[in-house]
């Protein structure tokens, strides 16, 4: 009993400097900075960050950056609950940038912390997917891109790290995405697709994308 007496001093310090970092730094927080589902390059100039679930402001702010940090002037355009849309001044294409949200939280949380993130503009003859969306239900996987494209024999795979292949058919393609029916995937699972035969509009440089994600 006295060797435990004259510990527990000790003890109820570090627990004390342990709770004290855990307030004072959000990243040992139980919880997270809000994630990110999509971000979306419009004609507009304007970039749409779309959260996954809800989240809060407080008096927030964007930042962005090129590949080598200079600064471009950017403006809030809204701030929703589950979106937050940006517009930036003279973007080029064939840059890739990188976004700094300040003061966003979880909805519900007072975690306010920054949220970064990059997107990219295409270039002229470019083909990027943009965003990658599976609908559950109906077991489809929607590829949305950024621009106007065509297509020559397309042809998409969906592929686990085995190198399993899930996708069944196309559904569906038009000038700014493709839809294909899939077997069963795992939430949270990594797949690699690769889509081959789409051509940005006023381009035959028909090109085969690769990525990956989750859903």
């Amino acid at each position: 009993m006295k060797r435990l007496s004259n510990k527990l001093p000790w003890l109820a310090g570090f627990f004390m400097m342990a709770a004290t970092l855990f307030l004072a730094h959000p990243a040992l927080a139980a919880s997270k900075a809000p994630a990110v589902d999509s971000v979306k390059y419009e004609n507009s100039k304007k970039i749409e960050v779309e959260f996954k679930g809800d989240v809060d402001y407080k008096n927030p702010t964007i930042k962005v950056t090129d590949s080598k940090g200079k600064a471009y002037a950017a403006t809030i355009v809204e701030a929703d609950d589950d979106e937050f849309t940006f517009r930036m001044t003279n973007p080029k294409k064939g840059m890739t940038y990188t976004y700094n949200i300040s003061n966003v939280a979880k909805a519900g949380t007072s975690n306010f912390t920054t949220v970064k993130g990059t997107f990219r503009i295409a270039g002229k003859k470019e083909v990027l997917v943009e965003d990658v969306d599976f609908d559950r239900e109906d077991k489809e996987v929607n590829f949305d891109f950024q621009g106007n494209v065509k297509w020559k024999n397309a042809k998409v795979v969906i592929k686990d790290s085995a190198g399993k292949n899930f996708v069944k058919r196309i559904k569906e393609k038009d000038n700014d995405g493709i839809e294909v029916k899939v077997k069963s995937l795992t939430s949270g699972k990594k797949y690699t697709y690769k889509i081959t035969g789409a051509a940005r509009k006023g381009s035959n440089k028909f090109k085969t994308v690769k990525g990956t994600f989750r859903p």
